[in-house]
């Protein structure tokens, strides 16, 4: 029997909290809010790391950064950490990878095991595959739309709103329509055999700025009077050279909202593509991100520099055919690395050594462990822009943080030792922190060194092949260099 195909999306910056599938007041996600009505929505997953880079690698090889080795310092997947590709691939599924993020490519060595990659960069596409080449310039894509299989009443409204704003779509989006068509060629290809899709969309990560009629929905008054509101730059906010108002917080939170929203527009018209395809009982599609992203919490903006629940909570819903679970909710908690198991363990496989628990059968994990290193580099290259930056400015938030979080207690370790502890249960925002007063912070703390202990660091060997100019340019876009 065909083994059961899989599609596994992750959503740069997608904070769990903004889905109305999670509750959130606005409506951004109707359409996630369908697929968790027909699988499983889990209330209390998180990622492994507050980045992409390391954050992707723990969802793609099942292990924490410290046993992948992708790390703050090190932008490298080594050969000899095994990734779901590779033992997909090994198992006879074909692979491919569409990648919309500079951290996701052969540069970071996070497209092995993929024997299709596609990649949307700085105003081009480049693409890589064994069964040949696809333009996703603005003219191909185009073709490929108008070819597309005829499509139900349901969607007949949404198609027409493509219509209309395609051009827009093309030029201003992160590659989510681009993404899109691309998926709807590579899908149908080789029927005979089961498929593992990976998928990272850009959307809804800095700059703010979706396509109408989403750039707009959710703003309660006015409009955007100045090109300011778009520049969501971390390195002067973190340098103490700049400050926001609640206002202009609203108004970046109302562009990330649509932002939001017009991705979950472009995810129902790929599920709806699965259904008439007949593919949607015959895949195990999960949905998540590889992390949040703040607004202010705590201090705090974008995604760096801590493991707060805004940065690190994330979204994940499942939806596998051959379940019999519809329309649930699972407050277990669950963490990216725990994917690569799951997954394998509902293909029949065997996974290879990671650190991830499936949560397919399994009982709840009693936590979920989180690190970050010190975002060095990045710092560096924001210095190097000048602006009256200096490093003294950045010296608080220089350092490697780890996160020991059970399901009503957390603690944020530090290297600087100025380490935090909550009680979730009457302190769901982190405000309050007991660490030092809570007998229970050293007790975490003793249970993290434990954690740490298990985990066997990874040693790099392989030379890291480094990022190119144009790859450069384009971070200094997104607020990393």
């Amino acid at each position: 029997m065909k083994k059961p195909n899989l599609l596994l999306i992750s959503i740069d910056s997608l904070r769990a909290d903004h889905l109305s599938a999670y509750g959130y007041a606005k409506e951004t996600t109707p359409y996630l809010s369908e697929l968790a009505e027909e699988g499983v929505l889990f209330n209390n997953a998180f990622s492994a790391s507050n980045w992409t880079g390391a954050a992707v690698a723990s969802l793609l090889t099942g292990r924490y950064p410290t046993s992948h080795g992708y790390t703050n310092q090190r932008y490298y997947l080594d050969a000899d950490v095994p990734t779901l590709a590779d033992q997909l691939q090994a198992a006879g599924y074909r692979t491919v990878c569409f990648s919309n993020n500079l951290y996701i490519t052969p540069q970071t060595g996070l497209n092995r095991g993929f024997a299709d990659y596609y990649y949307r960069g700085l105003g081009s596409v480049k693409a890589a595959t064994a069964s040949g080449s696809f333009d996703w310039t603005g003219a191909a894509v185009w073709n490929r739309f108008k070819q597309r299989i005829p499509l139900t009443a349901k969607t007949m409204v949404r198609d027409t709103a493509d219509l209309l704003n395609r051009r827009k779509s093309l030029s201003r989006d992160d590659g989510a329509a681009a993404t899109e068509q691309a998926i709807f060629h590579w899908l149908p290809q080789q029927p005979e055999r089961p498929f593992f899709a990976y998928v990272h969309y850009q959307e809804p990560h800095s700059p703010y700025f979706p396509p109408n009629p989403y750039r707009k929905r959710f703003f309660s008054k006015g409009w955007l009077q100045q090109w300011d509101y778009l520049r969501f730059d971390p390195a002067p906010y973190y340098g103490g050279k700049k400050t926001f108002t609640a206002s202009e917080m609203d108004n970046y939170q109302a562009l990330y909202d649509g932002e939001i929203a017009y991705l979950d527009w472009r995810l129902g018209r790929l599920f709806d593509f699965l259904r008439q395809r007949n593919l949607i009982e015959q895949t195990m599609v999960i949905v998540t991100a590889d992390h949040g992203e703040c607004f202010g919490e705590n201090g705090y903006i974008w995604h760096a520099f801590n493991l707060y629940e805004s940065l690190v909570r994330v979204p994940l819903i499942v939806r596998f055919g051959e379940w019999s679970r519809r329309n649930e909710t699972d407050d277990r908690l669950v963490q990216s690395v725990d994917i690569l198991p799951t997954c394998l363990q509902a293909m029949g496989i065997d996974p290879e050594l990671n650190d991830g628990v499936s949560f397919l059968h399994a009982p709840a994990r009693e936590a979920v462990y989180i690190e970050s290193d010190s975002a060095t580099l990045m710092v560096k290259r924001w210095l190097e822009k000048g602006a009256g930056l200096q490093e003294e400015d950045f010296s608080q938030y220089l350092r490697d943080l780890c996160c020991y979080r059970t399901s009503d207690a957390k603690l944020i370790w530090t290297s600087d030792a100025q380490h935090e502890f909550y009680d979730l249960q009457q302190d769901p925002y982190e405000k309050k922190n007991l660490f030092g007063r809570d007998p229970r912070g050293n007790d975490f703390v003793r249970r993290l060194q434990k954690w740490r202990s298990r985990l066997q660091p990874h040693q790099a060997n392989q030379a890291q092949p480094g990022f190119d100019k144009q790859t450069w340019e384009k971070l200094k876009t997104l607020g990393y260099a």
